[in-house]
């Protein structure tokens, strides 16, 4: 059971200029609402309050701090939907592909490309000889692109990227794929929404199949805790929460009309993750950054120690900040 305390929307009248201080893209990516201000803090509701790591980035975006609140997802999907009416931003695609080899058929432009014919996007390709990394992050944010797909950086280069990106990331490790078997590592939470709203259309366009891949902890760490609270067991059960929401995903592959499977697994996140990727065959490998991308980054490296020799790229996906 969550330790917030649960609100329904349905008893609730919402400020829309106190719910709008929260851009769309990120309203709907956190699943979250500001509902209440009393002086220095502020009363948001979320389907995931457990998820510190995205209380702390809708402090940081707002610049207060949050009281979390527990709420439906459901019913802050329809309060969104109602609260930006109008607002849709399901416009053409936009693909920016920064490429370190300076030609079309470097990996980047090469992996761009696929996913452009995918999600029949625009594409605009830009030389790293004339462009640095840090103008063609400033490119994508006031161009408005969809996903940034680069010549994947390392180390602390990778990670400046990633914290400093305004859209999600596709970072080409390897040839270009063919795109028949997708790796989607759920994370828990609202994001894993994201990644399948880029996933679908990917998979459908491919005639891919998709595993779902979810881990739950061993036990949890410190004070840090557990998004599984139930461990395995409570992942087998649409009765839990973490249950519901994996099956609520699964049942988005299935209505669109995506052929996959489900793997459950117990252990290290990061190590667990690499170890499928290591075993598993996957053309490419989705993820949600949750926040700043620290918790990809360490699932990078756990690839690069159990399978070296795996290059598939990685769609990381990133709220996209207005």
């Amino acid at each position: 059971m969550s330790e917030y305390p649960y609100l329904s929307l349905s008893a609730v009248t919402i400020d829309p200029a106190l719910a709008r201080q929260l851009p769309r893209r990120l309203a709907y990516y956190y699943l979250a609402i500001p509902l209440a201000r009393d002086d220095d803090q502020l009363a948001v509701v979320m389907a995931y309050p457990d998820n510190q790591a995205s209380v702390a980035m809708l402090q940081a975006l707002l610049g207060i701090s949050i009281v979390p609140v527990q709420g439906s997802a459901g019913e802050i999907r329809a309060a969104l939907n109602r609260l930006w009416a109008g607002e849709d931003d399901s416009g053409a695609v936009r693909v920016l592909c920064w490429t370190a080899a300076g030609d079309t058929s470097s990996q980047a432009a090469a992996i761009a490309d696929l996913v452009a014919r995918a999600l029949a996007a625009e594409t605009t390709v830009l030389d790293a000889g004339q462009t640095s990394l840090e103008t063609a992050q400033t490119v994508a944010r006031e161009g408005q692109y969809s996903l940034t797909v680069i010549d994947a950086p390392q180390g602390e280069t990778l990670s400046r990227f990633l914290r400093g990106s305004s859209t999600p990331v596709l970072l080409a490790r390897g040839a270009p794929p063919v795109l028949d078997h997708i790796l989607l590592v759920l994370r828990g939470h609202s994001p894993d929404e994201s990644v399948l709203d880029w996933v679908i259309p990917l998979a459908q366009a491919g005639g891919a199949r998709v595993t779902l891949l979810t881990v739950a902890p061993a036990a949890a760490q410190g004070r840090r805790r557990s998004r599984f609270p139930g461990g395995l067991a409570g992942l087998l059960t649409q009765d839990s929460a973490p249950g519901e929401h994996i099956w609520a995903c699964a049942h988005r592959l299935t209505e669109a009309g995506v052929p996959g499977d489900l793997k459950l697994c117990q252990g290290e996140p990061e190590a667990q993750i690499a170890a499928e990727v290591a075993r598993g065959g996957y053309d490419l490998i989705t993820i949600a950054a949750e926040a700043h991308g620290d918790f990809v980054q360490r699932v990078l490296q756990q690839i690069e120690i159990q399978a070296p020799g795996n290059r598939q790229p990685v769609l990381v996906i990133k709220p996209i900040t207005e």
